[in-house]
């Protein structure tokens, strides 16, 4: 594939990455935000902060559109320019991309850490309900901002940097230095014809490798306790076990993807930045990832859960949704009363 191709294949990926993510988003926000959605309790919160995200990475991604290349030991963020504003602007909006990253990671590691308290210690639901929840999304953010902040400071431009960019945008993809900005992921320079270590940058490299390793740590910790704790649990209706398997499968499901499409391949890049490998334009592929992920992870939650999942189909096939949508919790009466509180303080 050429490398000006990836800048079609980019926006289609990003186009449609919007779509799909409008829709799938939106359409889950409306169930969550539902009157007849009861029991869910906390968890729909949850659920609703990470659409909200989702969204609003699309729509960064599709603002900025993104490009990535992998040259010389380097790691180039760059950002195509909608408007004619300043560079300092265009690298914090090239560093909130970034951020991202971080956000993603940390979110899943709540939700599991969430998943962990429901099924094994349903006394210390009170942590994340109230107030408390509150300070779990200002933590996710301060986490998120940081890695902003560590991008826009370590990784700064330099004339070697800048050097660089100038080549890969002038035999790559016939783009100007003032259309874009950029953030230079560099972990060498060259002094005296000798490439050197860039210490300062390493303090950025350790930053984020160590956001990305406490978030995995965490679901796998979190995760694997939480499972045990499904299988072994014993006492409750049928229904209980099949809403704790299905909202633990969606939840690893979601874990998946993101591990697949944005770990995985980024962090192959930075062991390339390190060894002398070199991708040059594929490195593309993450961002196209990048632009399909937020996409995936709604649809997740709509197809494993059987309640919103039946919704959706009568909706389409009986144009019954409005009426449906209490199929996230359709047990009889007595049912109800008798299990409202175990699904309120157990279950979600």
């Amino acid at each position: 594939m050429s490398n000006i191709a990836w800048l079609q294949l980019t926006d289609i990926s990003s186009s449609a990455g919007l779509l799909a993510s409008v829709f799938g988003n939106v359409t889950l926000l409306i169930l969550l935000c539902g009157r007849s959605v009861h029991g869910i309790g906390t968890y729909r919160y949850l659920m609703i902060t990470f659409c909200v995200f989702s969204l609003i990475f699309t729509l960064l991604e599709k603002f900025m559109r993104p490009l990535m290349h992998h040259y010389d030991n380097t790691i180039i963020v760059i950002q195509r320019k909608r408007f004619n504003f300043s560079n300092s602007t265009a690298r914090i909006i090239s560093a909130s991309y970034c951020g991202c990253f971080a956000m993603c990671f940390v979110q899943f590691a709540v939700h599991f850490i969430y998943r962990y308290y429901v099924a094994c210690q349903p006394d210390k639901l009170s942590y994340f309900r109230g107030r408390n929840y509150f300070y779990w999304i200002c933590g996710m953010f301060a986490v998120a901002l940081s890695w902003v902040a560590v991008a826009y400071f370590f990784f700064e431009e330099d004339e070697e940097t800048q050097s660089d960019l100038e080549l890969v945008l002038s035999t790559c993809y016939n783009l100007k230095t003032e259309d874009v900005g950029y953030v230079p992921y560099a972990f060498y320079r060259t002094i005296h014809f000798e490439r050197v270590l860039r210490l300062d940058n390493m303090f950025g490299v350790i930053h984020h490798l160590s956001i990305m390793q406490i978030s995995l740590i965490a679901v796998f910790y979190f995760g694997i306790k939480t499972y045990q704790k499904i299988i072994l649990v014993k006492g409750k209706s049928q229904r209980t076990r099949d809403l704790q398997h299905q909202f633990f499968t969606a939840l690893v499901v979601q874990t998946t993807i993101p591990l697949i499409f944005m770990f995985i391949p980024n962090s192959v890049l930075t062991v390339a930045a390190f060894v002398d490998g070199t991708f040059g334009a594929w490195a593309n592929v993450t961002v196209v990832n990048n632009h399909l992920y937020p996409a995936a992870d709604p649809f997740v939650i709509l197809f494993i859960i059987r309640g919103f999942r039946n919704t959706i189909k009568n909706f389409i096939c009986c144009g019954r949704g409005s009426s449906s949508v209490t199929a996230v919790t359709s047990v009889n009466d007595a049912q109800r009363k008798q299990e409202r509180r175990s699904y309120s303080s157990v279950i979600y």
